[in-house]
């Protein structure tokens, strides 16, 4: 539920927090008003944008979600929020934990927006958006996929329907683009010895230069040694001559991680400003604090994800 206006201080000029005006009250509780109905209506508009072929974004989406953060304000015009998604994240649809846990988390980390991308499997994502607004949670959800191309990991975002696997990245990248999705070139540059270790290409290197990709996931949310290849994402990202948005997640195959790597992004439209700022360029990634706890379970859920993914020849823990 939204904050009651009683407990929603506002700014005076001299930035200092003052309680709301009577005005500011009437206005909060206008919008609120006006938001009911799109809050109302949310399961019924989610059934009419499944229709498409293609994906397109639900009022409650675009309008509701970030309508309750300007709420009060009279003029929005004057007002950009700043957005925090997570566009990496796995569920138990493929090798992640379950859906429940992910959801419950993403609330918890207060996020405008997740994708969830699990390895060549969509059903997951497709559920996600319907629970969010079933049960209309403060956040949107990104269809996605982890495409399992031949020279490396590609998310699939946007899309409604499965990409298929095991083709060349700029054919990968291609069939994204057909299906009205967004491609990112997931962890570019993986740790060589985990690619050695399963005989699986993760990442798709230099041919970040070659390939249309729509963005750059320049900060893959890993304690200590992988913070070297985000650096070396980085790097490869400011030689291209062409703008490309640099994306942060959290791969986060345990709900817990979820939120350790953030893309940043401007807009009132909720994730049709994401779809957009990733288009134009305008995103950036960040990585959070890892707790000392953290760092060790983390490194224990890879060792397992390891042997379990060797065992059945799985091939991927990313």
């Amino acid at each position: 539920m939204p904050p009651s206006p009683e407990t929603r201080p506002s700014r005076s000029a001299d930035g200092l927090r003052h309680a709301p005006t009577e005005a500011e009250l009437d206005q909060y509780l206008a919008d609120l008003e006006r938001l009911s109905d799109l809050e109302r209506t949310a399961e019924t508009e989610l059934e009419r944008v499944e229709a498409f072929d293609r994906w397109q974004p639900t009022a409650y989406e675009q309008h509701f979600l970030p309508g309750l953060r300007l709420a009060g304000i009279a003029d929005k015009s004057r007002v950009t929020l700043q957005n925090t998604a997570d566009l990496h994240i796995h569920t138990h649809y493929s090798d992640g934990d379950k859906l429940e846990n992910v959801l419950e988390r993403a609330a918890e980390e207060r996020l405008d927006a997740i994708a969830i991308t699990d390895h060549d499997e969509i059903e997951g994502a497709l559920e996600a958006r319907r629970i969010v607004h079933e049960r209309r949670l403060r956040f949107a959800v990104i269809p996605g996929v982890e495409v399992s191309s031949r020279d490396g990991h590609i998310g699939a975002l946007f899309v409604t329907k499965l990409i298929p696997d095991d083709l060349p990245a700029d054919e990968t990248v291609r069939l994204i683009h057909e299906a009205g999705g967004l491609a990112v070139a997931h962890h570019p540059f993986a740790p060589p010895f985990i690619e050695k270790l399963l005989g699986v290409k993760l990442g798709c290197g230099e041919l970040v230069h070659s390939v249309p990709f729509d963005a750059i996931e320049c900060t893959n949310a890993v304690p200590g040694y992988g913070r070297k290849y985000n650096i070396e994402a980085h790097e490869q990202l400011q030689r291209r001559r062409v703008r490309v948005g640099m994306t942060g997640s959290s791969d986060a195959h345990s709900a817990a991680f979820i939120g350790k790597g953030k893309t940043y992004f401007g807009g009132n439209l909720g994730v049709a400003s994401c779809r957009s700022a990733l288009e134009h360029g305008f995103v950036h990634g960040a990585e959070g604090y890892w707790r000392t706890r953290e760092k060790i379970d983390y490194r224990i859920q890879l060792a397992k994800a390891v042997w379990r993914n060797f065992r059945k020849r799985r091939g991927s823990i990313n």
